[in-house]
């Protein structure tokens, strides 16, 4: 009898392995849908695939900016990113903060950027918007649609 215990205590541990794995493996799985990005129709391409965390989307800074005619510059002293466009506008957001400056003036932001190894992401929808976007988003195609006038 007391060489079945070990045996039965091994068989549960791999059985709960097993099954946390195939959970995880699940959750993960669902979580690595890949969202496309468009800009009048053509999709932009981002160096780093997008990123959702608590239902917010955060795309590559500086390559949306440029989609949308602007600049994004990352500010290591002061650990904050730099958004302009036109010299009309410019939005200074500091990493883990709430706080920022649009055009001088201090805001909330819900959204603060993230840096990441070789990149900074900003919330999509936000940052879209504050440079003249409209923004959509299809849930069936997993599809953020942004669309901008253009001039011609």
């Amino acid at each position: 009898m007391l060489r079945k215990v070990p045996a039965m205590l091994l068989t549960a541990a791999l059985l709960t392995g097993s099954v946390a794995a195939t959970a995880a493996l699940a959750q993960e799985t669902a979580v690595q849908q890949k969202i496309t990005v468009k800009l009048n129709g053509n999709e932009l391409p981002f160096p780093q695939d997008v990123v959702t965390e608590n239902g917010v989307a955060y795309v590559n800074a500086s390559t949306l900016a440029h989609a949308l005619d602007a600049s994004a510059a990352w500010d290591t002293m002061i650990e904050s990113l730099l958004i302009s466009k036109n010299n009309q506008y410019a939005l200074r957001m500091y990493k883990n903060s709430h706080f920022a400056y649009k055009n001088g003036k201090e805001i909330h932001v819900a959204h603060p950027p993230r840096v990441t190894t070789g990149a900074v992401l900003v919330p999509l929808v936000y940052i879209a918007q504050e440079l003249g976007a409209t923004v959509s988003y299809d849930a069936n195609t997993l599809t953020y649609n942004l669309s901008v006038p253009v001039e011609k």
